[in-house]
């Protein structure tokens, strides 16, 4: 439970620690910092310099915040996924070569 907290209210952090460094680590701390700032930039006005808050633009941030929440919770119930050794797991699926097999790379030596 605690690392999904971690996960909403920190989405990279997440990423990083519970999906084991994932790729999507990078897009995901995108999408997050985008949402931060756009929150403090709708705070402060938004685009247009309004006197008050720019609802639109907290909006948006809050948006890009969850989508970013989303798709770290995703990515992490991935790699659980995948830890249990279930039928969607990618480790069951993985088909190790055999030593007596021709390396494929000898083929493109020889042309």
């Amino acid at each position: 439970m605690r690392q999904y907290i971690i996960t909403a209210i920190s989405p990279p952090i997440g990423a990083c620690c519970y999906a084991c460094g994932t790729s999507c680590a990078a897009p995901i701390s995108v999408f997050w910092l985008f949402g931060v700032v756009s929150i403090i930039y709708g705070f402060m006005g938004g685009p247009l310099g309004e006197p008050q808050i720019s609802w639109y633009t907290v909006g948006l941030g809050v948006l890009m915040w969850l989508i970013s929440a989303v798709w770290a919770l995703l990515s992490i119930k991935g790699v659980e996924t995948d830890q249990c050794h279930t039928l969607l797991g990618n480790k069951d699926r993985h088909i190790s070569p055999r030593l007596d097999e021709p390396d494929p790379m000898d083929e493109v030596k020889r042309a």
